[in-house]
């Protein structure tokens, strides 16, 4: 955790892209490294409670259309858009010298086992914890019921920026109907190592699949309690 007087300085600014995301330093102190992966409509200032229990340095990235970070030109999110923004900070992070650990809840769970299966010499633990966005929109295209279609037609005035605007880009919520096919899943849940999975009521069925084909045990419900196990591995 950060030393006692030590004041930690404002968040790095890392490109990706077009797009600048700012890359937040929680505390400092020896130790492997945590990088915090935040839920769909969320920011990396939902983890302050986090860095108490870390016996490293603890990052949090802002996600394109998220916090201090810039919203993403043609505002096309993904999950997958996410997966690179969270590997940029990784690269930034690590240097090439492993070992880090990544945290993500909701659609930075989602993140956090894509990331973790497709760096498993970088990422040597993750934590999986509930959250918005956590879901997606179901295994199968079938599975998306055409909403939100039209809102494609708010991306040719928007701005890439978010100027000042207080909360997410609103288009966002297009990650509550992303397709996560259960064959993708399973792929990188094989490839991941040390998957931590906190209590998830009603789980779907990307991670049922996670937790069965990957190196995955059960996590406490508690923040603090389930990152203790997982700087203990």
């Amino acid at each position: 955790m950060a030393s006692e007087g030590v004041v930690l300085p404002g968040p790095e600014t890392i490109r990706h892209g077009r797009v600048e995301l700012a890359l937040h330093a929680l505390s400092d102190g020896e130790g492997p490294v945590l990088l915090l992966l935040h839920a769909l409509h969320g920011s990396s200032a939902d983890w302050e409670d986090a860095a108490a229990t870390w016996p490293g340095p603890v990052h949090a990235l802002d996600f394109s259309g998220h916090g201090a970070s810039d919203w993403l030109p043609g505002r096309g999110y993904s999950p997958e858009v996410f997966v690179a923004e969270a590997d940029c900070a990784l690269a930034h992070l690590s240097h090439g010298e492993p070992p880090l650990y990544l945290a993500g809840a909701g659609v930075g769970a989602y993140v956090a086992l894509l990331v973790s299966g497709a760096r498993p010499r970088v990422v040597r633990g993750c934590l999986l914890l509930p959250g918005a966005g956590l879901a997606g929109g179901g295994a199968h295209p079938d599975d998306l019921d055409g909403s939100g279609r039209a809102d494609w037609a708010a991306t040719l005035s928007a701005p890439a920026r978010r100027d000042g605007a207080p909360g997410p880009d609103p288009l966002v919520s297009r990650c509550e109907r992303d397709v996560r096919p259960l064959y993708y899943a399973e792929e990188f849940a094989r490839a991941a190592r040390r998957l931590h999975v906190a209590p998830v009521s009603d789980p779907p069925p990307w991670l049922g699949t996670a937790i069965t084909c990957g190196d995955a045990r059960p996590a406490p419900a508690d923040l603090g309690d389930a990152l203790r196990q997982l700087a203990a591995e």
